[in-house]
């Protein structure tokens, strides 16, 4: 094994892992309410999923196996989006849940955070 130090250039991508009560409930949350594709699944019945939106923004679920519940004051996941207006009122029209109104906020950003069918807080965000 080499000594160098790693290039920053080797990281690839990270993914985001929810544990949920049901995958497959969610799997169908996400693809239905938020627009995510299901890009795998695994188990029958389904105990993980791969729910892809865009080129590089992936949410990973899988059966949770313990009492452990969703942050109700922390997000568990911050998407960056082109159009934020865009994505908010295509959340809205489809009755998804908002936790946070669509605002420009004082750190820069203009964002609003969702709730989703588990209880996980998603931000949907732009740099102003």
């Amino acid at each position: 094994m080499s000594k160098e130090v790693m290039s920053d250039k080797n990281f690839s991508h990270a993914a985001t892992v929810l544990p949920v009560d049901d995958v497959r409930a969610t799997a169908d949350y996400y693809r239905d309410m938020l627009g995510f594709e299901i890009s795998f699944e695994w188990g029958d019945p389904v105990t993980y999923a791969v729910l892809k939106r865009g080129e590089s923004v992936s949410v990973h679920v899988v059966e949770r196996d313990d009492d452990s519940k969703p942050s109700s004051v922390h997000t568990a996941l911050y998407v960056f989006v082109h159009d934020v207006d865009k994505v908010y009122y295509e959340y809205r029209s489809k009755g998804v849940e908002i936790a946070s109104e669509i605002g420009d906020r004082e750190y820069g950003m203009r964002d609003f955070d969702i709730k989703d069918i588990n209880g996980f807080l998603l931000s949907f965000s732009m740099n102003l």
